[in-house]
């Protein structure tokens, strides 16, 4: 073609050969891949459909060359990794899934849009970049086998394309793959990720073309942490029927609002044997039976030989809840850190804190709403001062009754003024956990001070002035929960300097 230099093969596959080349008339590095076809106007009709598409989420197509039956395909070169490498190395959790899913459904909803199915879509046609220090995103590679709707077809009847274990029931068919297609192949990528296996693939290719169609066990199956609404999603977007499946546009929908609830924290679980992520010890904890039952031990030494029943019914009431709304057994100790803040007259920066750690608003609400209780029962029963107005100092002794602990300490818990701060503790938590959602980091921060006002108005109309807690450290909290959030969200190592060689972004 007399502009691109050759670098060196960087990879090779069913839909061709690629390499790293240099441009020499704009003097850029981009990805060449040679495919050798039967029909070179076939590749044209291929080329001409990828150009069609002008896209952030999709590998951009610069030229093409024809020789004989040799086709060059020039793209843009992107450097990442593939999300089943990701997946593998354990450098992606529930949300990182979730966010590159999304981008990857506006990419085919623009292709969609301009009648181009891609027909291959699988984790290793999605390739994870850093988007300028705002976190990973995708692109979707590998448009090479793509329909064009209103051109003569490219595949003659009954020929298949596509990868067998990630291909529609139709595809596999031979039968016209529609964009339903695009979204099942979608929905099993994701699938895949969340549940560790791919229940479509089998050990030989011929039994995964047999199992092709069957019902696929339920996502909440492998998964049942994860939202509700997002597996059923997924799994409507897989039923073997093209004309009963979900829209792209639902999965896409379900991902969205999804995210929030998502955890960030856990790798992962890789594929059985594919990775060392296996091993990571994926969402540790002791077992919250294990927990509870220590609690009750804990209960049973101080309501006898410690002759405290009433700090044991303290402990017990307030502890056990967290058991049951915390997001993860190393979080239900959340709701003591009210206590050292409340010392400090720094409690109204708790309801950021549980917004940065928790990931679903029940358990922001009521890990909240917790902390309020720990907070006026609990420092009172310390003789740290607890807010003005809403608790008076336990009597002398209350931790040798049942009664006088209940009456001084659990009783003014269900007052009025008291339930308005637990309001405001656990929907305050929900409110900043929308706010940090934001794509956006300015979004998030603005976001962040309007929370905060809101929250120092509603907690001086709950104490009737008697709260005194500083409008800015409640901002300073809010802000930090907006910088964790974001930082979670910044891409971990697998995006490649220029040193490197990446992985190719073929059409």
């Amino acid at each position: 073609m007399e502009r691109f230099r050759l670098v060196e093969r960087i990879g090779s596959g069913g839909m061709g050969t690629v390499y790293r080349a240099f441009d020499e008339r704009l003097q850029r590095h981009v990805a060449v891949k040679e495919v050798m076809v039967g029909e070179p106007a076939r590749v044209v009709r291929e080329a001409q459909a990828a150009a069609r598409l002008n896209h952030p989420g999709i590998v951009t197509l610069f030229e093409l060359g024809i020789d004989g039956h040799r086709a060059l395909l020039v793209s843009e070169l992107v450097s990442g990794a593939t999300l089943d490498e990701l997946v593998r190395e354990g450098e992606l959790c529930d949300r990182d899934v979730a966010e590159l899913g999304a981008d990857i459904c506006e990419a085919l909803e623009h292709a969609h849009e301009r009648g181009v199915v891609h027909r291959d879509v699988k984790p290793q046609n999605i390739i994870a970049r850093d988007d300028d220090g705002a976190g990973r995103r995708a692109k979707l590679m590998d448009f090479g086998i793509a329909s064009l709707a209103g051109s003569p077809t490219l595949t003659v009847t009954g020929e298949v394309v596509g990868t067998l274990a990630y291909m529609s029931p139709e595809q596999a068919e031979g039968e016209h793959a529609g964009p339903g297609s695009d979204a099942y192949s979608l929905a099993l990528s994701l699938y895949e990720c969340w549940a560790g296996e791919n229940p479509v693939r089998r050990p030989t290719p011929a039994q995964t073309a047999r199992g092709i169609g069957e019902p696929l066990p339920a996502l909440a199956e492998y998964r049942p942490d994860l939202p509700a609404g997002l597996c059923g999603a997924v799994d409507a977007c897989l039923d073997p029927q093209a004309e009963e499946r979900a829209p792209l546009a639902e999965l896409h929908e379900a991902l969205e609002r999804a995210i929030p609830e998502l955890d960030a924290t856990y790798a992962l679980p890789a594929p059985a044997g594919t990775g060392p992520s296996e091993a990571a010890g994926w969402r540790p904890g002791l077992g919250a039976a294990g927990i509870a039952a220590a609690l009750v031990g804990l209960f049973v030494v101080l309501a006898g030989p410690a002759g405290a029943p009433g700090a044991a019914l303290l402990a017990v009431l307030l502890g056990l809840p967290a058991l049951v709304f915390a997001s993860s057994l190393e979080r239900a100790a959340l709701p003591v850190l009210a206590i050292p803040l409340g010392a400090l007259s720094a409690a109204g920066a708790y309801p950021a804190a549980v917004a940065a750690l928790e990931r679903t608003p029940l358990s922001r609400f009521a890990m909240g709403a917790l902390g309020w209780c720990w907070l006026l029962a609990a420092c009172a029963a310390l003789g740290i001062a607890p807010p003005p107005g809403f608790a008076e100092p336990p009597p002398s002794g209350w931790d040798s009754s049942f009664a006088a602990a209940f009456d001084s300490l659990l009783a003014p818990l269900a007052e009025p003024e008291s339930l308005l701060g637990m309001a405001a503790f656990g929907l305050g938590a929900v409110a900043l956990g929308w706010v940090l959602a934001a794509r956006q980091l300015a979004m998030a921060l603005l976001g962040a001070l309007v929370w905060s006002a809101a929250l120092a108005a509603v907690m001086r109309v709950a104490g009737d002035g008697g709260l005194e807690w500083a409008p800015g450290v409640i901002a300073a909290s809010a802000l930090a929960a907006v910088a964790l959030e974001h930082r979670t969200r910044a891409p971990r190592p697998r995006i490649l300097s220029h040193e490197s060689a990446p992985t190719p972004a073929a059409i």
